[in-house]
């Protein structure tokens, strides 16, 4: 059960890198706004729907409630740092350079939540670093200044991405998973309305444009549906096995964004640098 789960991640996250791709490039004023969307009229029903599978047990207590309050904006920057970085980088580019974020995860989780690396695992970060540099020097034989930007913005995404993921097993070792989901998400969808407050007004028109609406439907539904097969996986097969075989998702990126979106430009550099990634990632998630 858990591979067909698997294989439907993999569809619905490839689809989302793409579409995410296209509305930046179409609607690259609207970053907020289009982020906004998809927290309150994606991720919030999937919450409800979900809260009702899972166990929850929401006295949490008031510090606990304080960190679900405050840590919760680190996902919705993650998705604003994003959008601005598919409006410069093609989603290939994007999806390796995003392989490098369980270094910032290892950066935090060492010190702070008592994990530690082996031989291999130091291995897998080497190469999670060289696949990015590789991914990273295709991008520079164009307009250097753009590209330089792209990366940049990669880069940080990755970041903020490794310490959402941190910050999410740091909450996890403290509330439930149920009391997560409706308060943690709930949080990241308060943030997500006040990060877009001064752009609300311009929902109707943006929904005006037919193109534009059935990209963002299309990115929300695959960006919800993605994170549901995800976290079900997870639930049946367990942390190692799922992340491990999650690992290929550059690879469904870098040949979605070739058929889908046309990006055929340095192929060979993508193919090498997933190639070395997924490596990479294999030996950190070990």
């Amino acid at each position: 059960m858990w591979q067909v789960l698997i294989v439907l991640y993999f569809i619905f996250g490839a689809m989302s890198y793409v579409l995410r791709r296209e509305l930046a490039q179409k609607v690259p004023g609207a970053n907020r706004l289009i982020n906004a969307v998809f927290f309150v009229f994606f991720l919030l029903p999937a919450a409800i729907v979900m809260s009702f599978f899972f166990p929850h047990d929401l006295n949490v207590g008031y510090l606990n409630l304080m960190y679900l309050l405050v840590g919760s904006i680190i996902w919705p920057l993650f998705y604003i740092i994003a959008f601005n970085a598919n409006k410069e980088v093609d989603a290939g580019i994007f999806a390796i350079i995003g392989n490098i974020s369980p270094i910032f995860t290892l950066a935090i989780a060492i010190p702070f939540l008592g994990e530690s690396l082996d031989a291999l695992q130091v291995l897998g970060i080497a190469l999670l670093i060289v696949s990015g540099t590789l991914a990273a020097a295709s991008q520079l034989s164009g307009s250097a200044r753009s590209s330089m930007n792209g990366i940049m913005l990669c880069v940080l995404s990755a970041g903020v991405s490794g310490v959402a993921i941190a910050y999410e097993r740091f909450m996890l070792t403290r509330v439930d998973f149920g009391a997560y989901l409706i308060l943690g998400w709930g949080a990241q969808i308060a943030w997500s309305l006040i990060l877009a407050r001064s752009e609300l007004r311009e929902l109707p028109q943006l929904l005006k444009n037919t193109k534009v609406r059935n990209a963002l439907f299309m990115w929300g539904a695959s960006s919800t549906l993605r994170s549901i097969a995800f976290i079900t996986a997870l639930n049946i097969a367990g942390a190692a096995l799922v992340s491990s075989a999650s690992d290929f998702m550059s690879v469904a990126v870098v040949i979605a964004a070739y058929f889908y979106l046309r990006e055929r430009e340095h192929i060979m550099y993508k193919s090498i640098a997933v190639a070395i990634g997924v490596m990479g990632l294999f030996l950190v998630a070990r």
